[in-house]
């Protein structure tokens, strides 16, 4: 499974929660959020200034490295 951008947070973290430390590098702690569970990385991105694509690139590179 592959991240991206309309995925929800949550969704995602349900994947691999070692997605967190990937998260928190591009200044994201949206997983404690109660937001989290609507929210999607693409609008957690853009509502904390973080490049998205950046993200889903460097999300995914751990999962294929796990």
């Amino acid at each position: 499974m592959q991240i991206t951008k309309d995925m929800l947070i949550m969704d995602a973290l349900a994947l691999d929660s070692g997605l967190v430390p990937v998260m928190q590098s591009h200044g994201l702690n949206c997983f404690g959020c109660p937001s989290s569970r609507g929210k999607s990385l693409e609008m957690a991105a853009a509502s904390h200034g973080v490049d998205i694509e950046q993200l889903v690139t460097d999300m995914n590179a751990h999962l294929s490295a796990s």
